[in-house]
Parts: C-alpha cells; sequence; structure tokens
C-alpha cells in the first residue's frame, strides 16, 4: 500500500487494522511524555514495550527508532528497523523508520526527503515535525528546527519538548527571560520535566557565562534539593570562578545528600572528570552489581582516564565476559590491547565486534591499524576498503 493513501487519523493503527488497547494507548503515552521531557532512556524503554504487546502498532516502531537514533544507540534502532521492514508496507511510520536510519547514519538529506514524504500524508502529525526538527538540530540548521518546532506548537500549543526547544532558541539569541518563561511553561505542563532554573544554567553554562549559571543553580538546588544535576553544576561553576570556599560547601553537601547514591552520582562524576569519585562510586556499583558489564565498561574507561592501565585492562576484559551482545566492549577492549602493543588479541577483538555488528566502523579502524603494527599492509589495506564498502551500503540501503 503507498503511503499516499493513509489518512491523518491512521497514525495509531496497526498494520492489519484494529484499535490500541486503552492500556496500550496509555502506556504509549507515558512514552511520550518521558520522550517529549527529553528523557529519551524512558520513552525508549516504554515504546519498546509497547511494540512487545503490540506488534502492528507503527507509531511505536516510528518513536522507537527516532529515540535509538537520538540515542546513538545502534543494536537497538537496527532490530527496531528490521523488524518495521517486516511489515512491506509504505505507511509514512514507515518511511519515517527509515528516514531515523539514515539520520544515525548522518545522511541527512536523504533522511529529509523520507520525513517530508511521510508529513505529505500526515502533515498535522506532530512527532514526525518533532524528528525533521531533530534532524535540522543534528544537522547544524537551528533556524530551520525552530521554525518546525514553531510549527508544531500550532498543532499542539502545550506540547512540552517544542516549548523547551523554543526556550533553547530563546537563549541561543540572549534573550534569557524569554527562555526561562518557556521552561516554566514546560515545567507547569509536565511536572516531572526538568527544573526551569537549572536548564537555564546550563544555558549560561553553555555560553561561558558561570556567574549567571551559579545563580541559577543555586536557585534550582533550592527549589529541588533531592536533584543531583545542579550540584555538580554549582560545584563546576565556583570552581571556574575560583570561589574555592563555595564550592568546597557544595562537594560536602553533594557527599552527604548523595553518598547513598551511586547509581546517581557515578555518572556526573564521569561527566565532570572528577576520576577519583568516578572510581569509588561506580567499584560501590560493581560490589552491588557483580554481573553488571556496563558497569565494569565505565570502570575501565574511568581507570584509563587514572591513569590505571591495568585496571583498565581488567574490568574491560569483565565487561566482555559478562555482556555477549554488545559491541561497544569488544571494540574498547581492542583499543587497550592495542594501546599494549597486543595486536592479535586486538585484532581478535575486532573481528567478534563485526561479526556482531558488521556496521561497526571503529571495529575496522583498530583491526586495520594493528594489522600495519604486524607487518600485514596489505590485509591492513583490505580491510580498510572493506570498512568503506560498508559504509557505502548501509548510506545505500
Amino acid at each position: 500500500m503507498e503511503h499516499e493513501s493513509w489518512s491523518a487519523d491512521s497514525h495509531r493503527a496497526p498494520d492489519k487494522g484494529g484499535t490500541v488497547d486503552r492500556k496500550q494507548h496509555q502506556l504509549l503515552e507515558q512514552g511520550l511524555a518521558a520522550f517529549y521531557r527529553e528523557d529519551e532512556e524512558t520513552a525508549l524503554d516504554i515504546f519498546l514495550d509497547v511494540i512487545r504487546q503490540e506488534p502492528g502498532n507503527l507509531r511505536a516502531y516510528y518513536l522507537a527508532t527516532l529515540t535509538a537514533a537520538l540515542l546513538s544507540d545502534e543494536e537497538t534502532l537496527e532490530f527496531v528497523y528490521e523488524r518495521v521492514r517486516l511489515n512491506r508496507s509504505r505507511h509514512p511510520y514507515v518511511l519515517a523508520c527509515e528516514a531515523c536510519r539514515y539520520l544515525f547514519l548522518a545522511n541527512f538529506s536523504r533522511a529529509e526527503e523520507l520525513f517530508k514524504a511521510a508529513l505529505q500524508s500526515l502533515p498535522r502529525d506532530v512527532d514526525l515535525h518533532i524528528g525533521l526538527a531533530c534532524l535540522y538540530l543534528l544537522a547544524g540548521e537551528e533556524e530551520r528546527s525552530t521554525g518546525v518546532y514553531s510549527r508544531v506548537l500550532e498543532l499542539e500549543p502545550d506540547n512540552v519538548r517544542a516549548l523547551i526547544a523554543l526556550g533553547m532558541a530563546y537563549a541561543m539569541e540572549g534573550e534569557y527571560s524569554n527562555a526561562l518563561m518557556e521552561y516554566q511553561r514546560a515545567k507547569e505542563l509536565d511536572p516531572d520535566a526538568e527544573n526551569p532554573h537549572q536548564r537555564l544554567g546550563r544555558d549560561y553554562y553553555t555560553a561561558g557565562l558561570f556567574a549567571e549559571a551559579a545563580s541559577e543553580f543555586a536557585v534550582a538546588t533550592s527549589e529541588e534539593p533531592d536533584q543531583p544535576a545542579a550540584w555538580f553544576y554549582l560545584l563546576d561553576c565556583y570552581t571556574r570562578q575560583g570561589r574555592i570556599d563555595d564550592a568546597l560547601d557544595v562537594y560536602a553537601s553533594i557527599k552527604s545528600r548523595f553518598r547513598s547514591q551511586p547509581e546517581v552520582t557515578s555518572g556526573l562524576f564521569e561527566y565532570f572528570h572528577m576520576t577519583s569519585d568516578a572510581i569509588a562510586a561506580l567499584e560501590e556499583l560493581a560490589r552491588r552489581n557483580p554481573g553488571a558489564a556496563d558497569v565494569q565498561f565505565r570502570l575501565s574507561q574511568a581507570y584509563l582516564e587514572a591513569g590505571r592501565r591495568d585496571d583498565a585492562l581488567r574490568a574491560a576484559e569483565a565487561a566482555v565476559r559478562l555482556e555477549k551482545d554488545e559491541t561497544e566492549p569488544l571494540v574498547w577492549l581492542a583499543r587497550l590491547y592495542h594501546a599494549e602493543g597486543r595486536y592479535t588479541e586486538a585484532i581478535a577483538m575486532c573481528d567478534q565486534a563485526i561479526a556482531k555488528s558488521p556496521t561497526e566502523q571503529m571495529a575496522y579502524q583498530v583491526k586495520s591499524d594493528a594489522l600495519i603494527f604486524l607487518g600485514r599492509g596489505e590485509e591492513s589495506q583490505q580491510v580498510y576498503e572493506e570498512m568503506e564498502r560498508v559504509r557505502d551500503r548501509a548510506w545505500q540501503e
């Protein structure tokens, strides 16, 4: 069936007709609420649940592929995309799934064509517009992205994601009071949205206005003292301003308030390169969850940043043993082996990664470099050429 024949009311229809169960509809709405407030990880989990419960819900497939693309979650994106391709339909949401795949591959022109084709059939679909806006933003076309979000607000004036995007556009123009108004409106519509002063603080922070940022983060910590992110930003702002006593006070508050929450603080310690604190938090997480491959993977990265190469290798090897399906730990371990001059082992890890994910570009690069160091230049060139062929096929498929 060609996509032009789908009506604007078909966005909740499965491929063979029928209506969405009330419970599934509520679940989808929960996912959308998380997506609109930019909590993509929660949203993706919910969209995948919807797909499992209702395999014909094409809207959920589209939202899952878009969210996976924004999270750079290639494995999930490919899994969902391959499943929706079995639909053998040209429904606008199937076109949009394809657009999201090209978006992930940074083929923005092809992604734009597909989004626009989908919008020809569903011109008032808010989520297709948001996908196009995300595309323009990732392509560095901020004005076009803002223009599409303005269209979203015409269609749905209370769309939280569009309001946040409009606020960010105001901030980029230096209109910070207007930005705060949009963030506050988004918070009123969704109490789970990020604190408006924290969001404005990040706008100031990005602009290098650390005194103004500190003022906003201080407000955020007073309004929502149990939310850790603002505390960490406030600490960094004070440090950058040379306000050492204030920074130490905030650090003490972080340690006392969140000492029992390494699952929360570890990522923030990593983000702000507080390496010793990150290692302590991750080691505690590893003790609590000895089978968690992702913790070992992150711990390996933190050890390497601290110059603890042997520990980094040990943790990376543990991550690979614990995680049989992910390619990222394999590539990371390959890079560590390469850095240690263990080229044959690096190649073996790369081969495993490529076998699991033939489009894993870094695996080809590390393997090619390792072959060079082993004096196998011709094989190295063949690997590089295969990498180029795989990338070209991914763009064209």
